[in-house]
């Protein structure tokens, strides 16, 4: 590597870090991260497909003892996209293409909305980006004679990040097959055995499911739970199962993802650089095409409303297009202005950087999450809303998995029983619940008996019975209730919230306290003199300037707005309530109240609620 790459690489990366750093998220964040940043701290099993390998990563970052845990981890997404930035950077100098380009494409991509999104939180997308961009780095070292064991090893380690990279897989293997063709088939053994090599850390979610850690997701043990918990079995109900419509529509907002990445104004750029990389390098043109369009049609057929990280293995090649394609823009209009002199050239040459800068300064209130603390705030005001020794039923895992990250990292109200209701349609979870509740488990375990019995006919495709699953799934969810009536009861949603909520003791009346629907129910135990309900009704007594709630410094996306209209929804259900039980009086301090926090711009109350 010459002088000049390197102070080319010592500029780029370390602008992106910087950046990511001062846009990094403070705390636990909206999502995953609370399970992630729990899960890399405490060694569970995440989520499908286990991500072995972030997670090995994550517990060395989180010992680190620097800020909170999820800050840790969240530094660790912007280190690893750092790295991924730089490698991006080195593939376009390998490609041909000029410094000023290669760092330029390299910006651009570290300052897109989903790279730039994956870098400031707790994630798994900016390894994936890393893997993605260190399979086409070493797969086009191999096309020049370079380690093609290497790639085969990759290809595997890859896998055990995130499946988003099985496009990438394929479309390096394609190019390796068109480069090497019949020199291929006698390594083949090797390269297999490499590439299984590559996965080992799977071996990791077994042995660590063996040693009973706090959450085991699918309960990973044997070779059958763990290829169930590798191919996300339980996610497939959501891919290649939508309408054509709304594959269409996924496919437009893809499209403006993707467009958006290079400022639409370099999509034909990238057309462009498709034609020559096709003409200079063909069989890494087509296998860069054929990971794209595998990236794509993949993400559109899976309807989740976090897809945006989805699309960086295909923001990845588009970028190799592009750099491709403004070197050859570049050069051909520096042609044009030679006869003018060497200070046009200059100018040419330099004018790409202002693409970066431009990336950097358009999606920087977008992208970031620098103040953000809507989901610490969510779980905590959710926390200070519930009783002494309470138990919450919620439904909504942008509550629920801070709640998690909270109480089991930070240890904050560790007498607060949470209970993921639609977790529990799931057998593993109740392992957890032994472990954090066996009290819990104890006081239900013949209503637990007779739900798993069920449960495991329909997690094997057994289920013959939906109507009575479902009965002894609500009287389950009751026994949570009933068998503990010393401890007060609530849950995130109203009994107007779907067939569950509905069904869930019914009759039986809920009071909105903060941001949460105290049960009222009969069998429990008569509530105590002293227990702050309102004079002359069952509505008990909460006051809400005790909730924080702060805006994020950037522009708040959808999630975020929905996470956020929360408090006028509980805001509008206490003033109903306190109208019913003839408490109006109260109504106008809380309204007073709301319109005082800075969401009231975003969510105004109005008249009609």
């Amino acid at each position: 590597m010459g002088s000049r790459t390197r102070h080319l690489v010592w500029l780029v990366v370390p602008l992106a870090f910087v950046v990511y750093l001062l846009t990094l998220s403070p705390t636990v964040g909206l999502i995953d991260s609370g399970e992630l940043a729990a899960g890399c701290h405490l060694m569970n099993i995440l989520h499908p497909t286990g991500y072995p390998l972030y997670t090995m990563l994550g517990r060395i970052v989180s010992l680190i003892p620097v800020a909170n845990v999820a800050n840790r981890v969240a530094v660790l997404s912007a280190v690893l996209a750092a790295c991924g930035v730089g490698f991006f950077l080195l593939l376009g100098l390998r490609l041909g293409v000029s410094r000023v380009v290669a760092g330029t494409g390299a910006l651009l991509l570290g300052f897109s909305c989903p790279v730039w999104s994956a870098a400031v939180d707790v994630e798994v997308y900016a390894l994936a980006l890393v893997m993605v961009v260190l399979l086409w780095l070493t797969a086009e070292a191999s096309m020049r004679g370079g380690p093609l064991l290497v790639v085969a090893y990759l290809m595997g380690l890859a896998l055990t990040n995130h499946m988003s990279a099985t496009s990438t897989v394929l479309g390096a293997a394609m190019a390796a097959v068109l480069a090497y063709r019949r020199e291929l088939v006698r390594r083949i053994p090797v390269l297999v055995l490499l590439f299984v090599f590559g996965m080992s850390p799977y071996l990791f979610l077994v042995l660590r499911a063996r040693a009973g850690p706090l959450l085991a997701w699918d309960n990973p043990v044997d070779i059958t739970h763990l290829i169930r918990h590798m191919t996300g079995w339980q996610y497939q109900v959501w891919m290649f199962s939508q309408p054509f419509g709304e594959v269409m529509r996924n496919a437009g907002r893809g499209t403006a993802i993707l467009a958006r990445g290079f400022l639409y104004v370099l999509v034909p750029v990238v057309l462009y650089g498709v034609a020559r990389l096709f003409r200079q390098r063909r069989s890494l043109a087509i296998g860069l095409t054929v990971s794209a369009v595998a990236a794509f049609l993949y993400a559109i057929n899976y309807s989740i409303p976090d897809i945006d990280s989805y699309y960086i293995p295909c923001l990845v090649v588009l970028g190799v297009f592009g750099m491709v394609g403004l070197d050859g823009l570049v050069t051909s209009v520096e042609c044009r202005v030679s006869n003018v002199g060497p200070a046009a050239r200059t100018i040419v040459r330099q004018v790409p950087w202002l693409l970066g800068i431009a990336a950097l300064v358009l999606n920087y209130k977008v992208a970031g999450l620098q103040g953000d603390y809507v989901a610490y705030d969510q779980a905590m005001n959710t926390l200070v809303s519930a009783g002494h020794n309470a138990t919450i039923i919620t439904d909504w895992w942008d509550v629920y998995s801070p709640l998690f990250y909270l109480q089991h990292v930070e240890q904050v109200r560790p007498d607060v029983c949470v209970i993921d209701k639609e977790l529990l349609r799931r057998s593993w979870y109740f392992d957890y619940l032994a472990r954090a509740y066996p009290w819990l488990v104890q006081r239900s375990q013949t209503e637990i008996a007779s739900y798993r019995q069920y449960l495991d006919e329909f997690e094997h495709d057994r289920l013959k019975d939906p109507a009575e699953i479902q009965r002894r799934y609500i009287r389950l969810l009751e026994s949570f209730v009933t068998h503990s009536p010393e401890r007060p009861a609530y849950t995130t949603f109203d009994v107007d919230a779907g067939t569950d909520a509905g069904q869930m003791l019914s009759g039986v009346p809920r009071a909105p306290v903060g941001l949460l629907f105290q049960i009222q129910a009969s069998s429990l135990k008569p509530q105590a003199p002293d227990s702050g309900l309102a004079a002359g009704s069952a509505l008990p007594v909460f006051d809400y300037t005790k909730l924080t709630v702060r805006l994020p410094r950037s522009e708040p996306d959808a999630r975020t707005r929905e996470i956020l209209l929360r408090y006028r929804f509980f805001v509008m259900r206490r003033a109903a309530a306190l109208a019913a039980s003839g408490h109006r009086d109260e109504i106008q301090p809380l309204i007073e109240w709301y319109q005082s926090l800075p969401v009231a711009r975003l969510a105004p109350l109005t008249s009609r609620g």
